[in-house]
C-alpha cells in the first residue's frame, strides 16, 4: 500500500507541474483583460486539480471488485489528458531553451558594447511554437479519445498462411483460430465478447487456441464473462494458457487460490488449460504436437514456464506448435533449444495499442522492447512465431492504430 501512496503523490506532483508549465502556453494563445484572465485561472487550475484528484482515487480503487465500471473509461480519458499535455510540452521546451539562447546572446553583445543601459529586452514566446503545443495536444487528445470510443471495439481478423515442413499432409488447411490478452477486468459490459464469440463461430474452426492474459489480476474478473465464451465452438478443441497477468502474485496464499481458480475458470469455457504439458491433436488418423507453456519472458514478469517439462516425451520428428505467452520466450529459449518447433503463438505485446499499420507496412513504439511484436516472423524455413495483438486493453481503455485481433490461421504442409 505504502508504494501504491508514493506512487500517487510522484504523480500528483508530476502532472501538477507539467499544468503549471502548459498554463503559460494556454494562456498567452487568447487575448483576456485582466479580470477574464483571472477567471480562466481559476477555471483552469479548477480543473486540473479534480482532475488529478479523481485519477489518484481512480487508481486506488483500480483491483476493487465493487468499483463501477465505467471508472475505466474515465480514467482512460484522464490518462489521455495528462499524456497530450505532456507531449505538448515538447514546444514548449524548445521555444524555452531558444528564448534562454537568445538572451544570453544579447547579455554578451550588450557587456561588449559602450552602451550605459544594461536593461535587456523581454523575450517572449514564438507564436509558431505555442500554436504548435496547443495543435498537438489537441491532437493527441482527439486520437486518443477516439481510440477509447471506438478503436477498442473496432475487431480485425487477421488471416495467415503458414507452411509447416512436418505438418501432416492430409492436414493440409487446418484451421486454427488464436485468441489472447482478453483482459477481461478492462471491460465495461459483455456486449463486446459477446460480439467476439459470433465473429469466430462465424469461422467454422478447427481448433481454437488462447495465448494467455484471461485477465489484469484476479480470476473473478472473469466470471461474467464464462457463459459467453463457453459458447466458442472448434471441432477439435480448445486449449489455453496462462500470461503474465493471470497468476496474481501477491504472497503464496493468494497465488495458490487465484490459481486453483484460474484452472476451474478455463475448465469452466471448456478451454483445455495446458500448464507445462502437451497434447497429441490427433485428427484423420494424423497427429501433430500442440505445447502449452507457463509465463515466461525476458521481463520482470515471474517466470513459471518451464519448456524441458512441457515438452517430456515429445516425438522430435513430429510437427510441434507451441502456445507461449510473452514473445521473447522465442529467441531467448525456443530457438537456442534442440527441441525442433514450427510455430510458436504468443501475445502480450498488444502492440502497445498505439502505432500505425497501413498495408503491410507496421509501426509501434513496443518495437524497440520486443523485436517480434505484430504479426508473422520467421527465423528459418522451419521455425516461426506469431503475435497476436490482443483482444482487450489494459491501462489505457483505447486502441489507436493497432487494433484488437482475432488470428485465422491456415496451416499449410509442406510434406510432398
Amino acid at each position: 500500500m505504502n508504494k501504491i501512496i508514493y506512487g500517487l503523490v510522484f504523480f500528483s506532483l508530476f502532472f501538477a507541474a507539467i499544468d503549471l508549465y502548459f498554463w503559460q502556453s494556454f494562456k498567452d494563445n487568447f487575448l483576456f483583460s485582466a479580470k477574464e484572465s483571472s477567471t480562466l485561472k481559476w477555471i483552469y487550475f479548477g480543473f486540473s486539480i479534480i482532475s488529478i484528484a479523481l485519477f489518484a482515487y481512480l487508481m486506488m480503487n483500480y483491483q476493487n471488485p465493487n468499483s463501477p465500471k465505467n471508472f475505466i473509461v474515465i480514467r482512460a480519458f484522464l490518462l489521455s489528458l495528462f499524456i497530450a499535455k505532456s507531449v505538448a510540452l515538447i514546444p514548449l521546451f524548445l521555444d524555452d531553451v531558444l528564448r534562454m539562447l537568445k538572451w544570453a546572446f544579447r547579455f554578451i553583445e550588450n557587456l561588449t558594447t559602450s552602451k550605459e543601459s544594461t536593461n535587456l529586452p523581454t523575450i517572449s514566446r514564438l507564436a509558431f511554437l505555442k500554436n504548435l503545443s496547443l495543435g498537438i495536444g489537441g491532437l493527441i487528445f482527439s486520437l486518443m479519445s477516439w481510440g477509447i470510443i471506438f478503436g477498442r471495439f473496432n475487431f480485425k481478423k487477421h488471416r495467415v498462411n503458414v507452411h509447416l515442413k512436418k505438418f501432416p499432409k492430409n492436414l493440409n488447411g487446418l484451421k486454427i483460430i488464436q485468441l489472447s490478452d482478453l483482459h477481461l477486468g478492462s471491460f465495461t459490459s459483455t456486449k463486446p465478447i459477446e460480439e467476439v464469440v459470433n465473429l469466430i463461430n462465424q469461422e467454422n474452426a478447427d481448433l481454437i487456441v488462447f495465448t494467455g492474459d484471461l485477465v489484469n489480476n484476479h480470476y473473478w474478473e472473469s466470471n461474467d464473462f464464462i457463459p459467453h465464451l463457453k459458447k466458442l465452438k472448434a471441432k477439435y478443441g480448445k486449449y489455453s494458457v496462462l500470461g503474465n497477468h493471470d497468476y496474481a502474485d501477491e504472497g503464496y496464499r493468494e497465488w495458490e487460490n487465484n490459481l486453483n481458480q484460474m484452472i476451474l475458470t478455463h475448465k469452466k469455457m471448456n478451454f483445455d488449460l495446458l500448464l507445462n504439458e502437451n497434447k497429441q491433436i490427433e485428427i484423420n488418423g494424423s497427429s501433430f504436437n500442440l505445447i502449452g507453456m507457463e509465463n515466461w519472458g525476458v521481463g520482470g514478469f515471474s517466470k513459471y514456464g518451464d519448456f524441458n517439462k512441457a515438452i517430456l516425451g515429445l516425438d522430435h520428428n513430429k510437427c510441434s506448435i507451441l502456445l507461449s505467452h510473452d514473445p521473447s520466450h522465442w529467441e531467448n529459449q525456443v530457438l537456442k533449444h534442440p527441441f525442433p518447433i514450427e510455430l510458436q503463438l504468443s501475445g502480450h505485446t498488444h502492440g502497445m495499442q498505439f502505432g500505425v499499420e497501413l498495408g503491410n507496412f507496421k509501426w509501434s513504439p513496443i518495437k524497440f522492447k520486443y523485436p517480434q511484436w505484430a504479426g508473422l516472423y520467421t527465423h528459418s524455413s522451419d521455425q516461426n512465431i506469431y503475435v497476436n495483438r490482443g483482444l482487450g486493453h489494459l491501462g489505457y481503455a483505447g486502441r489507436v492504430g493497432i487494433y484488437p485481433e482475432i488470428t485465422i490461421i491456415t496451416i499449410q504442409s509442406n510434406q510432398t
